[in-house]
């Protein structure tokens, strides 16, 4: 019997479903996730991102996404006139992601300070969630660069406070690179990890933000990424933390700071009679018939 279930349906008709059945691993951070989505689930807090799949299915592609970054830079001028003065012409335009990014970090706040910042306290209650989507899709265009996104849901809880705190022994269970079948946990800092700004090469970019908080936020991976792939990113981020030597130092982060991970933490894999069900092509084209998350069940 499986550990949770991750349950998927279709925009056109919630009463088909596939479940998704997941064996919990066992690495002393799994407890530290189940206590977290269980103070999710008694505050009564809604699932955020039902949509966000990426490299799944025909539903999504940059043309799309392109435009409803636009529209959503529109929805938010409305509420504050001339606040973003830059759209998005190109998939390719990593520069005004990059500044699109800052600018929702900048206003955004870290974490939940947007609940107390007096800039927000004469906003439009709808426009807290623009702001958050306009993030979702900022990423979601970036995942275009290198071809289609790789196969992946995300699945979140905006309305959960993030409290709690990774410790040093949690850092040891990050890692680099994903594998196919496995849950993982979110970032759900406001910011950057190391990964992230040495591939996305930002300018615009305020503050380097290291894995912080953590929540029952987390993503589901349906691809590999080769041992090459693995080194390039390890190369990638050494790199990058030489050429900023310096900053990284003042801002407190020694080369090996262990808060310098370049990935995330496992929680869960797929059930063994559901990973190895015909095949992993099998499962991806099970996948291409839904696009929505209905429920995430704990067993």
């Amino acid at each position: 019997m499986a550990d949770l279930i991750v349950r998927l349906t279709k925009s056109t008709d919630h009463n088909e479903t596939f479940d998704l059945e997941y064996d919990f691993l066992e690495n002393p951070f799994v407890e530290k996730w189940k206590d977290r989505f269980r103070f999710s689930l008694t505050r009564g807090d809604d699932i955020s991102t039902r949509d966000q799949f990426y490299g799944i299915n025909d539903e999504w592609t940059k043309e799309k996404t392109m435009s409803i970054i636009n529209d959503s830079i529109d929805k938010i001028n409305t509420m504050v006139p001339g606040l973003i003065d830059r759209k998005i012409e190109s998939a390719d335009d990593q520069n005004t992601l990059n500044y699109l990014h800052a600018f929702f970090e900048k206003y955004h706040g870290k974490i939940d300070s947007w609940i107390t910042d007096p800039w927000w306290q004469d906003k439009p209650k709808e426009m807290r969630a623009v702001w958050s989507d306009l993030n979702n899709y900022i990423h979601r265009l970036e995942g275009y660069r290198s071809g289609n996104p790789s196969p992946r849901i995300k699945v979140a809880w905006y309305a959960t406070p993030k409290t709690n705190k990774f410790t040093n022994d949690d850092y040891e269970h990050f890692t680099v690179g994903h594998q196919f079948g496995y849950m993982y946990s979110l970032y759900s800092d406001v910011g950057k990890d190391l990964r992230s700004l040495a591939y996305d090469e930002d300018d615009h970019h305020l503050d380097f933000v290291p894995p912080t908080y953590y929540s029952a936020d987390f993503h589901l991976r349906f691809h590999t990424e080769s041992d090459d792939k693995v080194q390039e990113i390890k190369d990638r981020c050494s790199t990058f933390y030489d050429k900023n030597k310096n900053y990284f130092i003042e801002k407190g982060y020694q080369k090996n700071d262990p808060r310098l991970v370049m990935g995330s933490i496992p929680i869960a894999k797929l059930n063994i009679w559901q990973k190895y069900w015909h095949s992993d092509q099998f499962l991806l084209d099970c996948l291409k018939d839904f696009n929505r998350i209905q429920s995430v069940i704990l067993l």
